[in-house]
């Protein structure tokens, strides 16, 4: 994957549950690059490993975050084998790419984005591990189910996935969202369907509880707090569309991490979604003290049980 000018590395975080590195301080990654879309849109993703090789997983993030939020597990999998390469797009209008900020135009172009992504990657590196982490675990397997037919990726790594959401987030979503509609309907205003205005219920301490990370999440400048209301439509479409694909994937072999102190996904729920789904190769799935964001958490221990899947499958 052809990429920009490099960046040289920043100190990695220590692993432990202590306060964690000042902002300033997340991994930096190896080199931030572009893959353009048959649209022409420029998809930007930052790696942290060499641009070609062996193993690569390629890790998708949630719905109002963006690559940037994965540098903590990337540099813990990279100091538990530095021979796995770590790739994190921006989903479309997420993160670094700037175009049509918090705009989705549909569910198709969404997957076919994250295909020309992977399949970038599968051209390079001789195992690719899909990974996705909340929302992005969703769009990872619906990626996924179209990738298994001609056996592209290895695995499918789902880092709090968020096929069930707690009532909380999902009741304020849908109140939010109906709230704004009816006041522009009330008022006779009919928006730019590019216009990013409908607000993203969501606040730091929904992901994470250490202070540190508190504060990056608050200030972070490339966090969507607003997206257009067609993107609402569309992730609701694509979070139905990923329970229908569920069953297609029965023999990936798949692992999924969980934190116990999750406070938007009912983990159970989803452990239990998953057994009953994956029949032919049951799941992986493993529990970590951790809030929703665990890469934040626990860095360390999520790479163990990730970089353990990969090397296990290589056995």
């Amino acid at each position: 994957m052809a990429g920009r000018a490099a960046v040289p590395p920043a100190p990695s975080p220590p692993h432990s549950k202590e306060p964690h590195m000042a902002i300033a301080e997340l991994p930096a990654e190896d080199t931030i690059g572009v893959v353009t879309q048959s649209d022409g849109y420029p998809i930007h993703y930052r790696r942290w490993g060499k641009d070609s090789g062996g193993d690569a997983i390629v890790m998708l993030h949630g719905g109002v975050s963006h690559s940037q939020w994965q540098a903590p597990l990337a540099a813990a999998i990279r100091d538990a084998d530095p021979s796995i390469t770590f790739i994190a797009p921006d989903r479309r209008g997420s993160g670094l790419n700037q175009d049509r900020r918090g705009h989705l135009p549909s569910k198709e172009r969404e997957i076919e984005d994250v295909l020309t992504v992977v399949r970038e990657a599968t051209a390079r590196y001789e195992r690719v591990h899909l990974a996705g982490w909340c929302f992005g675990a969703q769009v990872a397997c619906i990626a996924a189910a179209e990738l298994r037919k001609e056996r592209e990726i290895a695995s499918l790594l789902m880092v709090s996935p968020g096929f069930v959401f707690g009532e909380r987030y999902a009741d304020v979503l849908r109140m939010s969202t109906a709230a704004v509609r009816g006041a522009l309907a009330e008022l006779g205003v009919t928006p730019d369907p590019l216009h990013a205005y409908v607000p993203v219920p969501l606040q730091p301490t929904d992901f994470i509880t250490d202070e540190a990370w508190l504060e990056f999440a608050t200030e972070d400048e490339l966090t969507l707090r607003r997206v257009t209301d067609g993107t609402v439509t569309v992730w609701g479409e694509l979070a139905a569309w990923s329970w229908e694909v569920l069953p297609e994937l029965r023999d990936i072999p798949a692992i999924a991490v969980f934190g116990t102190e999750d406070r938007l996904v009912d983990h159970d729920g989803v452990a239990r979604l998953l057994r009953e789904q994956l029949t032919a190769r049951p799941p992986v799935i493993e529990l970590l003290k951790a809030p929703h964001a665990v890469q934040f958490a626990d860095p360390a221990a999520l790479a163990e049980h990730l970089v353990g899947f990969v090397h296990q499958l290589a056995r």
